[in-house]
């Protein structure tokens, strides 16, 4: 069986770099007190967004290679990934996370909304098992204990049917052995020709 996950263009060792350390500035503007005063901060940060602005060549029609390095879960050149490194099995994927305070919502706890995109990514993501495009035709969260930041996490969603039109995934967020969150989604298959004119129709909104 060839490997159903999405190929990613892959980074230069300097921008491999930049998203590391943009990924720690991340986590580390958590423990700075709103109040602090630093013009040297301040300036350097402005100096790497006039950086990033000057170095920016592509706009949204990117190819899918390129795109899924930026997804906000999983994307190595995305700041605000965690990131999710995902294994795809036969009729199943898992996946390990480690959410850090930048994530926070409850005091020690991952935001609800958070844990509800790991789901829908993780879940989203066993289309590629089926080999065909789809879109998310309904998602249903049950939180059953407080998911907790800095602390390892796995996921795992598998196919439980498949149908002409359709079809069914669950899947868990566990910690330490207890699921702290489960989904169960409906994914609903579309013709190439209907996807393509959706996401169209999306980017020409987006500009």
């Amino acid at each position: 069986m060839s490997d159903p996950a999405p190929q990613l263009v892959g980074l230069s060792p300097t921008m491999k770099r930049v998203a590391a350390s943009l990924r720690r500035s991340l986590k580390a503007i958590y423990h700075v007190h709103p109040a602090h005063d630093d013009e040297e901060m301040a300036a350097t940060a402005e100096k790497l967004s006039e950086l990033m602005s000057a170095a920016g060549s592509m706009g949204l029609g990117q190819s899918s290679d390129v795109r899924y390095t930026r997804s906000p879960l999983s994307g190595p050149f995305n700041p605000i990934a965690p990131p999710v490194t995902y294994e795809y099995g036969e009729n199943s994927i898992s996946a390990q996370v480690l959410f850090n305070e930048s994530y926070q919502g409850p005091p020690a706890c991952v935001h609800g909304g958070m844990v509800a995109a790991l789901l829908d990514d993780a879940l989203g993501r066993t289309r590629h098992l089926t080999g065909r495009n789809c879109v998310t035709g309904g998602l249903n969260i049950t939180y059953k204990r407080p998911t907790p930041i800095n602390a390892d996490l796995t996921v795992e969603a598998r196919i439980e049917s498949v149908h002409e039109r359709k079809f069914i995934v669950t899947g868990e967020i566990y910690h330490d052995g207890k699921v702290t969150a489960s989904a169960e989604a409906v994914f609903v298959f579309l013709a190439d020709e209907k996807f393509n004119a959706l996401v169209s129709d999306a980017r020409d909104a987006s500009r």
